[in-house]
């Protein structure tokens, strides 16, 4: 009969060794996972490629906007170059590097779907009042968000601008606030206390 020594050289045999590393993966698999999905921190701007930022679109109507501003304000000719500007801006692509990422952005909240006190889908706009009180973004610079199960927005809260955490997909949606480039999914927020966006607190 073979009895067993704790010092025995099986120990250190093929059978121990496989215990070693699951005790290992256990330990590191929470630093493992934070860093898969640790999002990325983005800003409006980042949602536009470089190849197509605004100030290269602006750049190119530079004759264009000096002979602007030498007309009246309001007149049928400057209000054509206006819009002919605008019209590229609007149409800016969005970033096809963003497709998937787990990412963070904050902005402002245009409501959809409320369903008791609670906004489940929504429009994210980088400023105050967007498809509400003035017209939307255009859609590189405006994100579809689903929120993730229980992490709906309270109705009372959205004149706040928020910090949304989810996977970013390019998929247009057309709404009846506007149209979006882009869709959160599975997101959650909280209210964003930057500064940046929101008046200090009060000490």
């Amino acid at each position: 009969m073979t009895t067993f020594h704790p010092n025995q050289s099986h120990r250190t045999g093929p059978a121990h060794l496989t215990w070693v590393r699951l005790g290992l993966l256990v330990l590191l698999w929470p630093l493992l996972a934070l860093g898969q999905d640790t999002p990325r921190t983005l800003y409006w701007q980042d949602l536009i490629p470089d190849s197509h930022h605004p100030d290269k679109v602006l750049a190119k109507y530079e004759e264009e906007i000096n002979y602007l501003n030498t007309l009246p304000d309001g007149s049928e000719e400057g209000l054509e170059i206006v819009e002919m500007i605008q019209k590229e801006l609007d149409n800016l692509p969005v970033n096809p590097e963003l497709d998937g990422q787990t990412v963070t952005l904050a902005g402002y909240i245009a409501p959809l779907e409320i369903r008791n006190g609670l906004v489940h889908s929504f429009l994210l706009v980088p400023y105050f009042g967007a498809c509400i009180h003035v017209p939307a973004p255009p859609p590189n610079q405006t994100v579809y968000v689903t929120t993730a199960e229980g992490e709906a927005l309270r109705l009372d809260d959205i004149d706040y601008a928020f910090k949304m955490t989810g996977t970013l997909a390019l998929q247009e949606k057309n709404t009846e606030l506007g149209d979006s480039g882009y869709h959160l999914q599975n997101a959650r927020g909280k209210i964003h206390k930057d500064e940046v966006w929101l008046e200090p607190e009060a000490p």
